[in-house]
């Protein structure tokens, strides 16, 4: 039987059956878009198998691949996988965020920039409130899963765990706005 704290890992795909079709959802995973936040689960996400990963037919040895990678997508935006979430997006910042047990971050929001985690290690909570006065909605962040808060959205992030810390790598974004792609085409 699985052990609840473990995250569920499915068997790797074998890329040419995941590059077969344009899915506008790279890794397939179901979007949860409550509320604005993007939140992909890793037990949702394909990982992907490539023998070898990105190989270099026409460069001598120390260049070639070699033996097996497994790729787990997140977020696309080449042609015939984009999503249509970050684009015109530009590179703001990226960092490693280490919160001990019993810490957490201020609730923030910064409009006209995107925020992506990426949960390296342990386990936490995302708590985001999409506007003044609605309610905080809550997840559960474990290893593999990423989410994607835009901009103007208040949140936070806690390690309510007892022992080991919660890390993330962050990827921060300036987007030409924080409104949700779908409101984007209508503006």
């Amino acid at each position: 039987m699985q052990d609840s704290e473990t995250p569920w890992e499915p068997e790797p795909v074998d890329a040419a059956a995941f590059h077969r079709e344009a899915w506008a959802n790279i890794n397939r995973a179901p979007y949860d878009h409550a509320f604005g936040v993007t939140f992909k689960r890793a037990a949702h996400s394909k990982r992907v198998r490539y023998s070898p990963a990105e190989p270099a037919p026409e460069m001598p040895e120390p260049w070639q691949g070699s033996g097996k990678a497994v790729v787990r997508w997140l977020f696309s935006e080449l042609p015939g996988t984009a999503e249509h979430l970050l684009e015109d997006a530009t590179f703001a910042f990226l960092h490693d965020l280490t919160l001990p047990p019993g810490a957490a971050t201020g609730q923030k929001a910064h409009p006209g920039l995107l925020h992506i985690y990426y949960v390296v290690g342990g386990a936490g909570r995302l708590y985001h409130r999409p506007t003044d006065g609605s309610p905080v909605i809550t997840r559960v962040l474990r290893p593999g899963d990423a989410a994607l808060v835009r901009g103007a959205e208040a949140h936070n992030l806690a390690n309510d765990a007892e022992i080991g810390d919660l890390r993330l790598i962050v990827l921060g974004l300036n987007s030409r706005s924080s409104a949700p792609p779908a409101l984007q085409e209508h503006e």
